[in-house]
């Protein structure tokens, strides 16, 4: 099972670090979460299931998903989402160690969402997508993510099925269905975890959708997953207050990964 806290709990940071993962109730207030999702639905209508479009790849992404990207110009609530206290100081706290890492960045910031009959995504790691040969991603946190329920996630709709404590795992070791859980949330709560931790999506048996909003923070000497100056409008990005473009690695001087 996964620990539940408020905000204001002083367990969380002990809870990631032991379980990999923990869910924070009423991470975000109704009303964000609301202006959220009506700014998000257009653009979902406007996008057809499986709308990655990566071929053979499209089984592990989802045949009955849909994953919305440049979210900064799809939604002018993203900034309150981006300067989230909790998330800065807890993937500040998980990140900021090491010679090379002196920053965190966001390395995307994604809507996903599953349709009905979306079957269970095959179990992995987010960090992996930074592993290449003669490198452990298991040595330390490189990643630390939320995902965010801006519908609820129930055990029928497809809520996240994380496996605790598996960050601490061999990375040859295959979880078994006893050492799953659902992350079974309230709209609005945050599953908050390392990026090494072992999860996947749920399998949505009901006709609504669940819809979540993932942000990924990242050591900042690696390279970011989604380009946010390609993503999203320049214009967009260049209004946003110099901390926040930081974040998405616009810094003066150029665009450019600045450790």
């Amino acid at each position: 099972m996964l620990q539940h806290f408020s905000r204001e709990d002083a367990g969380i940071k002990d809870a990631i670090a032991e379980d990999g993962a923990c869910i924070v109730d009423n991470f975000l207030p109704d009303t964000l979460r609301q202006a959220l999702l009506d700014d998000f639905i257009p653009h979902l209508d406007a996008v057809s299931w499986n709308n990655t479009d990566r071929g053979e790849d499209s089984s592990f992404f989802g045949f009955k998903t849909k994953r919305l990207h440049g979210l900064v110009s799809r939604s002018e609530q993203m900034k309150e989402v981006m300067r989230d206290s909790l998330l800065h100081s807890l993937a500040t706290s998980f990140l900021g160690k090491g010679d090379r890492c002196k920053d965190i960045r966001i390395s995307t910031m994604e809507l996903m969402v599953l349709g009905q009959d979306q079957e269970q995504q095959a179990f992995h790691t987010d960090a992996d997508s930074w592993a290449h040969p003669g490198v452990d991603t298991k040595q330390g946190d490189i990643l630390f993510s939320a995902n965010i329920a801006l519908t609820p996630f129930t055990p029928t709709n497809g809520a996240t099925v994380v496996v605790p404590g598996s960050h601490h795992w061999p990375s040859d070791r295959q979880p078994q269905a006893s050492e799953t859980c659902q992350a079974v949330m309230d709209p609005g709560a945050a599953l908050l975890y390392s990026g090494n931790v072992i999860h996947a999506g749920g399998h949505n048996q009901e006709s609504a959708m669940r819809a979540g909003l993932y942000v990924g923070f990242l050591q900042s000497h690696l390279r970011p997953l989604e380009n946010h100056l390609v993503t999203n409008k320049l214009e967009d990005v260049q209004a946003l207050p110099e901390k926040l473009c930081k974040l998405l690695d616009v810094v003066e001087g150029g665009y450019t990964i600045i450790a």
